[in-house]
């Protein structure tokens, strides 16, 4: 499907900005942001190497093998953003996109579209899809119901499909270094072969398992259910541990070096302690920072929410809170990390250094605002230096808008 592409001249760009910039110190308390690092400067390592997993692709939920949207390619505008092209989005669609190798992936219930990731256009169409799908060495792993589709990305074309039998949906899978997908069908979580689609290996759990697995320290599947049970599983399959959280999980898992997050529908992050220093396992801290199912951004030793009315920054180590600010009425939105800088929708696109000066306590710091005609999100979605996010840019209207 053709985009509609919109382009700005300097003077207008230039105006713009002065706008936001001139109201910067309305919307945060923080002080002034620091310096970026340079673009391009890379400093966490290759995608199939590292926990953190992203080196400029957003090709799966939460942009990595750990699900904490963070980007480490050192690519992001951090000046302010100008449109590059919309695409039409269905508006009560609150799936955001993924992007890899020039086309961003777009999941619905009833299409999966394919869009040129530099102008818009449509590439192919398939049926739809129930959450965000993997993308990994040219296929694209979509999952609808009991059915897991691997598709060429390319073209669309079915690679393969398998059907699941017994109750409950299969989930979109998740991966780190590609030697197997790790999905979930109803209450059993499965170990795939990426080429076939063949089973690996099999665990039963209690609870509907959720999309998208976490993985911590490059090894551990984390998987979360419906029953508020959180899993550790190697990669045979085999438990580590399990946790019971006193509320249904409401998004995917994040991890870093140390722990595993989870958003709850009680409105509390957790955080849950790895062993790997021979510890005793079980739950750091929790922290009432409101639910959101965009999932949690972990970065620069905050753990990052956007909960429908404010984007709350809670420390790691304590789980305390470092600062909270308002961004608007709209809790389909998630923060994404690049470059120092924190990227969130709601009221607007919002652009922030969490961190000025290098305190936590400190932010956050504005550097930009970006407006559209009404609220900003699912997304934004980061890749190449482009961020990709669903906005209302007119009254009733909704797109998804690239942005550089």
């Amino acid at each position: 499907m053709p985009s509609t592409r919109r382009s700005f001249l300097a003077s207008s760009t230039a105006a713009a900005a002065s706008a936001l910039l001139a109201g910067c110190a309305s919307l945060s308390g923080g002080g002034t942001p620091d310096d970026p690092p340079p673009s391009g400067d890379v400093s966490l390592g290759e995608r199939d190497r590292h926990v953190y997993g992203a080196t400029g692709d957003w090709s799966s939920f939460g942009a990595n093998a750990a699900n904490n949207r963070q980007v480490a390619d050192g690519r992001a505008p951090i000046d302010g953003v100008t449109e590059q092209w919309r695409a039409p989005f269905p508006q009560l669609s609150h799936q955001e996109p993924v992007v890899a190798d020039g086309t961003v992936y777009v999941a619905t219930r009833d299409r999966l579209r394919a869009l040129d990731a530099e102008t818009g256009d449509e590439r192919w169409s398939a049926d739809g899809a129930d959450a965000p799908p993997l993308v990994l060495d040219g296929v694209v792993y979509a999952a609808r119901s009991r059915t897991l589709r691997a598709l060429n990305a390319d073209s669309g074309e079915v690679v393969w499909a398998r059907e699941f039998d017994g109750p409950g949906q299969v989930t979109s899978p998740s991966t780190y270094g590609g030697d197997q997908l790790v999905c979930g069908v109803g209450e059993r979580v499965l170990g795939l072969d990426p080429e076939s689609g063949d089973e690996v290996w099999t665990q039963t759990v209690f609870g509907q398992v959720h999309h998208h697995a976490a993985f911590l320290s490059g090894y551990w599947a984390v998987v979360a259910t419906d029953a508020g049970r959180v899993y550790l599983l190697d990669r045979d399959g085999v438990g580590s541990w399990q946790w019971q959280l006193p509320a249904r999980p409401v998004a995917p898992p994040a991890a870093d070096a140390e722990s595993v997050y989870v958003n709850c529908e009680d409105g509390n992050t957790y955080a849950l302690k790895d062993d790997s220093d021979g510890s005793e396992m079980g739950q750091r801290w929790s922290a009432d920072t409101g639910w959101a199912d965009g999932g949690v951004a972990v970065v620069d030793g905050l753990a990052l929410v956007a909960n429908g009315g404010t984007l709350e920054a809670v420390h790691t180590g304590s789980g305390s809170t470092a600062w909270s600010e308002a961004t608007g009425d709209w809790r389909h939105t998630a923060p994404t990390a690049a470059r120092d800088t924190v990227f969130v929708g709601g009221a607007a696109l919002y652009a922030f250094d969490a961190t000025p000066g290098g305190d936590p306590d400190g932010g956050p710091a504005l550097r930009f605002e970006h407006s559209f005609a009404g609220r900003v999100g699912p997304g934004p979605v980061l890749d190449d230096g482009t961020l990709y996010t669903v906005a209302e840019v007119e009254e009733g209207e909704t797109a998804l808008v690239a942005l550089a």
